[in-house]
């Protein structure tokens, strides 16, 4: 516990939101508010830290918003992963699985590509161990996410 900031209110989450939003192709943060059943303005206080998400809010914001790494936010400094649910009826799930071993050796295969991008000065900076670990994040999820698929086949 002594990792988490008690002080923080709500205010790195909300940058991580606001920075999730901004960076997304596919949402603004008219239409998440919209999603999340908030008016515009309640949500962009929440955005600036002036007002922090309740636990609904979040939920809301997660389920129209699915950005894994506001959810990777949410459970650092525990025993806890986020992982990605796979759905899919039973005869596609030989597609399924496929396509999510495919996807795990893209992202191995990104995690190699940063790390070889930060060692060609044969040291790794701050910046790029940042981005080693998000690299590593997704690799993380992609494999978590399969292996709870398959263990649902299993049942």
């Amino acid at each position: 516990m002594s990792q988490l900031k008690t002080k923080d209110r709500g205010k790195h989450f909300g940058f991580l939101v606001r920075k999730a939003i901004t960076e997304s192709n596919r949402y603004d943060i008219a239409s998440v508010a919209k999603g999340t059943d908030m008016s515009y303005q309640s949500f962009y206080q929440r955005l600036q830290g002036v007002t922090p998400f309740s636990a609904d809010e979040i939920r809301r914001l997660i389920a129209f918003f699915p950005d894994p790494t506001l959810v990777s936010y949410l459970l650092k400094g525990t025993a806890f992963v986020a992982a990605e649910r796979i759905e899919a009826e039973p005869e596609k799930s030989e597609d399924h699985i496929f396509q999510a071993a495919h996807r795990i050796v893209f992202e191995a295969s990104d995690v190699l590509e940063t790390i070889d991008q930060a060692l060609k000065d044969r040291r790794i900076d701050h910046r790029e161990a940042v981005s080693i670990m998000s690299a590593i994040d997704d690799a993380e999820r992609s494999l978590i996410s399969l292996r709870e698929f398959v263990a649902g086949m299993k049942k």
